[in-house]
């Protein structure tokens, strides 16, 4: 760990040290980055998972309740060989509960997550006129998707389904032994996200070596385009510790248009612009 830490202080300010890089060999930089990568997702998800725990421990136990406070008793929606049938007065709307109601639900008027109506036909003036996230058609549901196009779904012919406040129950119980494995689920889908978004810097250097590389002309430094991709992997070193500290404490105001592409160049042109030219 402090052979690391010395490499990462080195890899913010190290002149030195990026001369010694340039003549080892591209496994160096590789096992370094990953090591990096690992050390501060690690780092990022423990941090991040410390206050989000308790909260989605307290969202599982209390869901199921809220649930059927919510969940008309009377309401039963019957799906046989694909049609859809209710014993509601149509349309019946399902209002968006009152703790997911926000300033864009109020801006936008919609007040409800469901419509059931399966007399009339789908049309998307109507959808919009319902003005609900989703609508239960005679065959097919509609929903609206996070762009704010139009997804429908058609029912199977073999469909057979009956939703109801026991069927539901019912399922919930079936749910309830795995309802303590919800948390370490999350800490783990916080750690594969933010390896997937470190791993995108191998990507993102295919470009950035381009701009090192010819930062490097500039300077009167002629390594060749494989050389610059190995600086990149310790020159980004300073751009995501900062990322990573904005993110945690919402510094995002700081975080303005290629601050990220700004450092790792500057990064660059400090532990190499005194550097003799190299043939």
């Amino acid at each position: 760990m402090k052979q690391l830490f010395d490499h990462i202080k080195k890899s913010i300010y190290g002149p030195a040290y990026y001369r010694e890089l340039v003549a080892r060999p591209f496994s160096f930089s590789l096992k370094y980055y990953s090591a990096f990568a690992l050390f501060l997702v690690l780092f990022l998800t423990i941090v991040s998972s410390i206050p989000l725990v308790p909260r989605v421990n307290q969202f599982v136990s209390d869901f199921p309740t809220k649930f059927f406070v919510y969940y008309p008793d009377p309401l039963e929606v019957k799906i046989e060989k694909g049609v859809v049938s209710s014993n509601v007065v149509e349309p019946y709307f399902l209002p968006v509960p009152e703790e997911f109601k926000d300033g864009s639900n109020s801006e936008s008027g919609m007040n409800s997550l469901l419509v059931i109506d399966t007399k009339t036909p789908f049309s998307v003036a109507q959808f919009k006129e319902y003005n609900v996230a989703a609508w239960l058609g005679r065959d097919q549901i509609a929903v609206f998707d996070q762009n704010g196009s139009i997804r429908i779904k058609a029912f199977d012919t073999k469909t057979e389904l009956v939703i109801n406040e026991n069927a539901l129950r019912g399922f919930e119980q079936r749910l309830q032994p795995f309802y303590k494995f919800a948390a370490p689920l999350f800490v783990i889908v916080i750690f594969l996200g933010l390896l997937i978004v470190f791993g995108v810097n191998f990507l993102y250097l295919l470009l950035g070596a381009v701009l090192i590389f010819l930062l490097l002309r500039l300077l009167k430094q002629r390594f060749d385009y494989g050389a610059s991709y190995r600086i990149g992997l310790h020159a980004i070193t300073l751009p995501l510790l900062l990322s990573s500290l904005f993110s945690l404490f919402d510094l995002s105001f700081l975080d303005f248009p290629f601050l990220f592409t700004a450092l790792m160049l500057a990064v660059v042109y400090v532990n190499f612009k005194d550097v003799a030219t190299v043939s």
